[in-house]
């Protein structure tokens, strides 16, 4: 009787092992080790999208800026889209190289999603953020060296990348107010909000040369800013992670004599 009822509970075993090109169940089993494999094909899909559409769009500007551009005008325009059309590819690299990374991780689920893909999130838009201001910046020189307006890159990404380190940075500007320490958040503010390309290089002077230059000083604040956004996230990160580590096994952290 036991027998029959075994083999009754096992027919769907059974029956499942004998359906051809039955692979649903060994996917299921290992769909946990895959999400961060097809995180990462999410990422090299999304640098093959942002290139092509770079590339249309550059191209395109391109070609509008020779149009309506006389003298020298034209080749300051012709020279700055050969610039963007380069710098496309360094850009869809950033991500393509954070897909990689993502694609490599052997991190837990909890880890990977809320330490490895923020911190890649962050970083890549950095990046690419830092990218777009010097390619900015060669286009300035070239406007300013030519007198002309030339091109810019024209995707502003300034506000994107606020965003993605706003929680690090909001989260140490509370932390410093839970410790009186308010003065250091508005330091921290400032910081982070510090936008030195409020001019432009109109002419072929001192003026126009201190305008370029402070394109290129940017590149290195929004890098600065990168980066103490990163260390930021990572203390945070680290001590939650005690925290949760603590609530499971709580200790007092006295040392026995």
């Amino acid at each position: 009787m036991n027998k029959i009822i075994d083999q009754i509970l096992d027919f769907p075993n059974m029956v499942n092992q004998k359906l051809p090109k039955n692979c649903f169940n060994e996917m299921m089993d290992n769909s946990e080790g895959s999400v961060s494999d097809w995180t990462g094909k999410i990422f090299k899909v999304g640098a093959l999208v942002v290139l092509v559409g770079m590339l249309i769009s550059v191209i395109t500007g391109g070609m509008d800026a020779l149009n309506a551009a006389d003298g020298l005008g034209k080749l300051s325009a012709g020279l700055c889209t050969l610039v963007l059309i380069y710098a496309a590819f360094p850009i869809a690299q950033v991500i393509r190289s954070a897909g990689d990374s993502l694609a490599a991780s052997k991190s837990g689920m909890v880890d990977f999603f809320f330490k490895d893909v923020i911190v890649a999130h962050i970083k890549a838009l950095g990046h690419i953020t830092a990218l777009v201001a010097l390619f900015g910046a060669f286009c300035a020189t070239i406007g300013w060296v030519l007198a002309s307006d030339g091109m810019s890159i024209g995707v502003d990404l300034t506000d994107g990348f606020a965003y993605s380190y706003a929680l690090p940075v909001d989260a140490m500007a509370a932390f410093m107010g839970m410790l009186g320490l308010e003065f250091v958040g508005g330091f921290i503010a400032d910081f982070f909000s510090w936008d030195v390309t409020g001019s432009e290089a109109t002419g072929y002077n001192l003026d126009g040369a201190l305008a370029v230059g402070w394109e290129y000083v940017q590149v290195a604040i929004i890098l600065a800013q990168l980066y103490v956004a990163l260390a930021f996230y990572s203390f945070f990160y680290g001590i939650l992670s005690s925290l949760f580590n603590w609530i499971k096994s709580p200790y007092l952290p006295f040392k026995s004599s």
